[in-house]
């Protein structure tokens, strides 16, 4: 069957009812499709698109996205008022005052009873005024910083910095900060002589490379930024990418590589962090400067000049930015690089290593290409495509082993043929393991392990231990590589006895934590493993690459549950660990990482069925067996032990890497950590949320659930203002949101719930950031699961915080929604404590406005059975709280107080006044039943007994108990 070709109207439909449903990045995309189906002669559907897509631009915060879209609609018809007032709004939040004031006189004009465009003018003459004096000052404020900065006026090098530091203060700030001190370009130059004068230390440089940074934010800026160094296109290109180039300091190239970074945003209107995907109209518009751009990285890639940090800076903007799946630069981009020269120089720079290389490398190069190429490689996304990479890098792989002849100049070759299939395997497995199986290669790899030459040895060595992949290549391994491995394990070169001695590892754990599927003794495992303990204690004997081999090599062995209990019995190896991981930092993220993941047992295992079991050793089949040590009382005190020695500082030291899948071991070793409550404080204090959230951003899809799992549980029993101070209170309010999913595992979801209920009780800004972040209907969902206790009584307690909202205690009392009538019915439960308490203390709080107390009793129609559960609740504390609501109901109005003393719930009410001095569990309850007594009679509508009368005048009860 043929799949039906849908029209640019139809698309534009289901975008109408994504912005119904609040999912306005999925409404945003097919606006965008559908924009993509028309052309500038439609003058009728173009500009309904760009002006819908304005607004759900508008809701995701995309403000200059809007403002675009506003004016591509109005270039069609100037008098459209929604795409007036929606540009107005966008230029607002951009800081365009004026124009914003301009959009919004011209939208009233057209629509002048609009309450909307009247509010917002009212607001914008406000603003424009204030801004006119703000400017004013600010003006003043960056021209007297940058005589002190720029202009030689400041008296030491201190007040130089303390320049810088206001300017890059005053950018932050606001979008006008950055506008003043941008200044038509006249930063710029400022900025570019301070680079170059080298007598400026590093500390001032990178100041002013980041105030730069900071006014190129805006895409404008930065497309100008990007054009203004010469009139020949390329050269400017050339100049904006080798900047970096300029120092070699790592905090600087750092910072001019988030320049380029700034530039890719600006030429396909992309934002990775904010999770804006690239506008295919913008994108096309630049194109020159996409290529110019992209030339320019590829050649930096090859050129003996650029120093290591800076290539492997490239070879990450390659990475952030060519990937179409990954939210780069739109589709075909990659493609073309595959198709040109592009993947050929990218696997040249795999090929390389530190001791031979033709440029500049480093020992963490590897990981850079290994990642670049393994994405490169997901971005093919056609059998087309695929084919085209395989065949480049099948041409490249022959022509490398065409010369790895057994002389001096093949003997190089042979080399960069190791290095490069070792990078691909490291990268796209498959690919590299399909070049492993070539005949040609064994003979090779044998010659090189039986030379005299320590880095042909060393590089056979770590080729072997690449090539065993799986428990069934381990076995076929063993016939060949064993006997080599040991051979170089043997020899008197460190390089090449760790190199042999991971490959030994690798293989002795080649049956994973299943122990029925051992290929080596205990004994032997242990030996191992003491081996690489030796390696990582020596740290003044052997150099960094040395221990981070032998910390691979333990990282295999991990898998043994006797293996795990020996090293956390050692403390001083734990130690080493950590101080490896901090002179090695994201060269050693793998390894460390599955290293504390396995110790932890971070890897979520399914329940073995017993009955299922009997069944496979019936048929025959084989049955994992879990070690004994590996029970939750061993996992306890060796996650104990691990945060003790320093584990979390360790995670921090090696977390700046592209690697996803590395990222998320990370986080589920957090998450691990974070399971025992006792811990939360020490793994806050040692950096622990602040990783967690950069992990909730770059990690892969299930490591980001876990990482913002892992934040769950660290607010979930905490103070919030001391599990997250400051601005970080409001920075883990998406990731919490986000976590919020039907699909995303119940504990996740609860533990979410908690610490924003923790978080809504701090204040009505963090509240309004729950809010923005479109939370309510997630929760609301919880709240209506009546299979799910705890999950639903925890959402009731998330939305009672939020009730303190004035914005959300508005749109509950509102008509048109049953989220009163909840409240009201959820205080009746019985069965559920934590529900009832929860829900009686919202329809307390909701029934301080009266037109609530009045939809109350006309809409629940079976009030009078309700309202006497309510009152008559096993829970003390839910009736005092229900009672309450009553109270309040009766004294808002004379009908309504009659009605529910001509009811039976006044017979309630009387009798539970009786209470509190035979029962002070109910002292409250009675509290609250003689206020809603009052009321009636202050309506007149009751009258107190002599008894009554008695009873108040002596302060005592005349019921015997």
């Amino acid at each position: 069957m043929v799949a039906r070709v849908q029209t640019a109207e139809e698309i534009r439909d289901e975008g109408n009812a994504a912005v119904k449903d609040q999912e306005y990045l999925k409404a945003d995309e097919l606006y965008t499709e559908a924009l993509q189906l028309t052309t500038d002669d439609d003058k009728t559907l173009r500009p309904v698109l760009y002006r819908n897509r304005a607004l759900a631009r508008l809701k995701r915060d995309d403000f200059e996205g809007a403002q675009s879209d506003c004016t591509k609609a109005l270039e069609f018809d100037g008098a459209d008022v929604k795409a007036l007032y929606r540009r107005a709004l966008a230029r607002e939040q951009l800081g365009n005052v004026g124009p914003a004031f301009n959009d919004a006189k011209e939208a009233l004009r057209l629509s002048p009873k609009d309450k909307g465009i009247i509010e917002t003018l009212g607001r914008l003459v406000k603003a424009n005024n204030e801004k006119i004096k703000q400017t004013t000052s600010m003006a003043n404020k960056v021209a007297d910083m940058e005589k002190i900065a720029f202009r030689g006026e400041a008296k030491d090098v201190a007040q130089k910095q303390t320049a810088l530091n206001n300017l890059l203060v005053l950018c932050r700030e606001s979008e006008s900060g950055a506008t003043q001190v941008w200044n038509q370009s006249a930063i710029v130059p400022f900025v570019l002589n301070l680079i170059n004068d080298k007598n400026e230390n590093d500390e001032l440089v990178v100041t002013g490379v980041r105030i730069l940074d900071e006014t190129i934010k805006n895409n404008a800026r930065a497309l100008k930024f990007l054009a203004m160094h010469d009139a020949d296109g390329p050269k400017s290109a050339r100049f904006v990418c080798r900047l970096m180039c300029k120092r070699n300091d790592k905090e600087y190239v750092d910072a001019a590589g988030i320049l380029v970074q700034r530039v890719f945003n600006a030429m396909a209107k992309m934002d990775r962090q904010k999770e804006m995907k690239p506008d295919p109209e913008v994108a096309e518009a630049n194109k020159l400067w996409i290529i110019r751009v992209l030339l320019e990285l590829q050649e930096m890639l090859q050129d003996p000049q650029v120093g290591v940090l800076q290539r492997e800076t490239v070879i990450d903007l390659f990475l952030k930015n060519l990937m179409h799946m990954d939210g780069g630069i739109p589709r075909g981009w990659s493609w073309k690089f595959v198709e040109e020269r592009g993947l050929l120089t990218l696997l040249d720079v795999a090929s390389q290593i530190p001791e031979q290389c033709d440029y500049p490398v480093s020992a963490e190069t590897r990981q850079h290409v290994a990642i670049c190429l393994q994405r490169l490689e997901e971005d093919m996304v056609f059998d087309t495509k695929r084919t085209i990479f395989k065949e480049r890098v099948d041409f490249f792989f022959n022509a490398l082993i065409s010369r790895a002849t057994d002389d001096e100049e093949g003997h190089k070759y042979r080399i960069k043929l190791s290095c490069f299939l070792i990078t691909m395997l490291q990268g796209p497995v498959d690919i590299g393991i399909n070049l492993i199986i070539n005949d040609q290669l064994t003979p090779i790899m044998l010659q090189m392990a039986a030379s005299q030459n320590n880095l042909m040895q060393g590089i056979a060595a770590e080729l072997i231990v690449g090539t065993i992949a799986k428990h069934e290549r381990a076995i076929n391994m063993l016939k060949v590589g064993i006997p080599v491995l040991r051979a170089l394990y043997d020899s008197e070169d460190p390089t090449v006895k760790v190199r042999a001695l991971v490959g030994l590892c690798k293989i002795g754990a080649a049956g994973g934590d299943d122990i029925s599927k051992a290929t080596m003794k205990e004994e032997a495992v242990i030996s191992l493993a003491k081996t690489c303990k030796k390696f990582l204690l020596e740290t003044e004997k052997y150099s960094v690459d040395i221990r981070r081999y032998a910390c691979e090599g333990l990282s295999y062995l991990s898998l043994d549950a006797d293996v795990k209990e020996w090293i956390v019995d050692d403390s001083l190896l734990l130690r080493a660990l950590v101080i490896l991981a901090k002179s090695a930092g994201p060269l050693c993220v793998y390894t460390l990482a599955t290293i504390y993941a396995n110790l932890s047992n971070a890897f979520e295992k399914p329940k073995v069925d017993e009955e299922m079991v009997k069944l496979a050793q019936f048929a025959k089949h084989h049955v994992p067996e879990t070690h004994p040590k590996d029970t939750e009382e061993f996992v306890e005190k060796r996650v104990r032990a691990l945060v003790e020695e320093g584990a979390v500082p360790a995670c921090v030291a090696v977390s700046k890497t592209e690697s996803k899948n590395a990222l998320e071991l990370i986080a589920r070793t957090l998450l691990a950590f974070a399971e025992y409550e006792d811990l939360r404080g020490r793994i806050i204090s040692e950096g622990g949320t602040v990783l967690c959230l950069r992990l909730t951003k770059e990690a892969s899809g299930e490591g980001k659930i876990k990482a913002a799992h892992a934040i769950a549980k660290l607010g979930a029993k905490a103070d919030p203002m001391i599990s997250f101070p400051g601005q970080r209170a409001y920075e883990v309010v998406k990731p919490l949101c986000d976590l919020l999913h039907p699909e995303v595992d119940g504990k996740a979801n609860y533990d979410a719930l908690l610490t924003l209920t923790n978080l809504a009780s701090v204040s009505d800004s963090i509240r309004g950031r729950i809010l923005k972040e479109k939370a309510v209907p997630k929760i609301e969902e919880f709240w209506f699961m009546t299979d799910h206790e705890h999950l639903r009584a925890a959402a009731a307690e998330l939305l009672l915080n939020l009730l303190f909202f004035e914005k959300f205690y508005e749109e509950t009392v509102a008509p048109g929604t049953d989220r009163l009538k909840l409240w009201v019915l959820y205080s009746a439960e019985v069965e559920e404590e934590r529900l009832s308490r929860a829900s009686a203390a919202g329809f307390a709080i909701l029934t301080e406005d009266e037109s609530a107390c009045a939809r109350i009793m006309d809409e629940i129609k079976s009030w009078p059975e309700v309202f006497k559960d309510i009152a008559m609740h096993e829970d003390a504390e839910t009736q005092r709280r229900g009672l309450m609501a009553i109270a309040n109901i009766m004294l808002s109005s004379n009908k309504l107080c009659s009605e529910i003393v001509s009811s039976e719930v006044f017979r309630v009410l009387v009798a539970v006044t009786k209470l509190g001095g035979i029962n002070q569990e109910r002292a409250g309850s009675t509290e609250q039943a003689k206020r809603a007594l009052e009321a009636a009679e202050k309506f007149g509508l009751i009258k107190a007994t002599d008894r009554e009368l008695y009873e108040r005048a002596n302060q005592m009860s005349t019921i015997q108990e």
